[in-house]
């Protein structure tokens, strides 16, 4: 991406975030003097991430990690940027309200203001990455305060916990899809660029819907393409292609051994893991068939290893909303079985069609989704 297009790209026409293009030396200093870093203790890191120590800066991967804040005053400066040669969307929400997406790309910092009203009163903000980790990582490197604004300590974290394990769908690609498939346009006239909703937006996938629901902190730990053994091109973890299983240790899922990160699970324990994977494996079932056996023994020495990890998770695997051979069904079903644990429980999806371009699940078929499967989180947990 050109520095002309990035620069183009940045400017977001609004009332209540705006772009800061460049401060002079006395404004840097008067900047240096509120800038609060990224890993203060006042700013709530929302899912999983990597904490670059010598900078205080967070790196976050996955759809649906973000950052929230509590202050009191007229707004704050947001400062972050997205990997090179990628783009990466996110989706900011102060008091329950939708703001605005952005576009990012390249290492340049970006700082976007916002300015909330009124001025003189206390307002929560969010920060969310709507999109998949291969489209980009989020450097979050903190946050300025205008004027007499006063960062205040974080809202209270929910003591509930959701994990949401899977591919594409889990990470909300195509909730906001249209019958064309065709990508958004961007309006570039009049030097200005509005952003229309990407196609992807994990802030509005079933698992989010239902954390939301259910008031419970949630965790995507999802990668599109992927499945248990394999992806949907047949590679496996011999060809330094992440499989779940793998995904679900990693704090940042990179196919690159050197660069993928570690998660702490002790750090976070869900009350319950929603497992969807098989969609990718399937992909190639007819040239390049499973050995049925063996996946369903891979599901089995997965759920083993999540049940030692998260000692008291109650764990719901399914097929998943676009692959509708039953039998993935079985097979999903015969690992839950075989797994011989009373809290792993099999629940069968119903099948979502997408656009006729697509298989992945509309908006409106997420929201089913999320109706699906309340009832029976509901009860599992007994919330």
């Amino acid at each position: 991406m050109s520095r002309r297009y990035l620069a183009a790209a940045l400017l977001i026409a609004t009332q209540v975030v705006a772009f800061v293009p460049w401060l002079s030396a006395q404004q840097a200093e008067t900047e240096k003097s509120r800038f609060i870093p990224a890993n203060d203790p006042r700013i709530q890191i929302i899912g999983r991430y990597e904490e670059i120590k010598e900078s205080g800066k967070i790196r976050l991967a996955y759809p649906g990690t973000g950052i929230r804040l509590r202050f009191h005053g007229k707004g704050v400066v947001l400062h972050f940027s997205g990997t090179d040669g990628n783009t990466v969307y996110e989706s900011l929400d102060h008091d329950s309200n939708y703001l605005k997406d952005i576009l990012l790309g390249g290492h340049e910092l970006n700082r976007y203001v916002v300015n909330l009203e009124p001025a003189d009163a206390d307002h929560v903000l969010e920060l969310w990455k709507q999109n998949e980790t291969w489209r980009g990582v989020l450097i979050f490197e903190g946050v300025e305060l205008i004027d007499n604004t006063e960062l205040l300590a974080p809202p209270s974290r929910s003591a509930r916990h959701l994990l949401f394990i899977g591919d594409s769908v889990t990470c909300g690609e195509g909730v906001n899809g249209n019958a064309n498939c065709k990508e958004p346009e961007r309006d570039f006239s009049s030097g200005r660029w509005e952003m229309i909703r990407p196609r992807y937006d994990a802030y509005h996938s079933y698992g989010m819907q239902l954390g939301r629901r259910l008031d419970a902190e949630t965790q995507l730990v999802c990668y599109g393409g992927r499945g248990l053994v394999r992806d949907y091109r047949g590679l496996t973890a011999a060809d330094n292609v992440l499989t779940v299983p793998q995904i679900a240790d990693l704090a940042l899922p990179m196919d690159e051994p050197k660069e993928r990160v570690a998660w702490n699970a002790v750090s976070w324990q869900p009350d319950a893991i929603f497992i969807s994977v098989g969609t990718n494996d399937f992909n190639l079932e007819k040239t390049k068939p499973l050995d049925e056996a063996g996946w369903v023994g891979e599901y089995v020495k997965f759920l083993a290893h999540l049940r030692t990890a998260y000692p008291k998770a109650q764990i719901i695997v399914t097929e998943g909303a676009i692959v509708t051979d039953p039998l993935l069904a079985k097979m999903v079903k015969q690992a839950a079985e075989g797994a011989h644990d009373p809290m792993v429980h099999y629940v069968a999806s119903k099948h979502y069609v997408g656009y006729a371009c697509d298989a992945h699940p509309t908006g409106a078929e997420h929201r089913q989704m999320a109706d699906d499967f309340e009832p029976v989180l509901r009860s599992t947990l007994g919330w």
